[in-house]
């Protein structure tokens, strides 16, 4: 089971990763959100507050700018 979870957290962390808000003026914020929401909301993991998990992978889902602003 802890194995699966492992995967699961990886596999959600690829996926934040791999769509990034940079901070740059072209970047549409809100949109960014819809995304980051939908992409985090398709790996659940099971027990864990959704809200809860989405505070702790919003970190990993910015870069430069964005990460300075955060």
């Amino acid at each position: 089971m802890k194995e699966k979870i492992a995967e699961m957290k990886h596999v959600l962390l690829q996926l934040i990763n791999s769509y990034q808000f940079f901070g740059i003026d072209h970047e549409d914020p809100h949109t960014y959100l819809y995304t980051f929401y939908e992409l985090s909301g398709t790996v659940g993991i099971i027990g864990t507050d959704k809200e809860a998990l989405f505070s702790r992978l919003f970190p990993f889902s910015l870069i430069i700018n964005a990460m300075a602003w955060l």
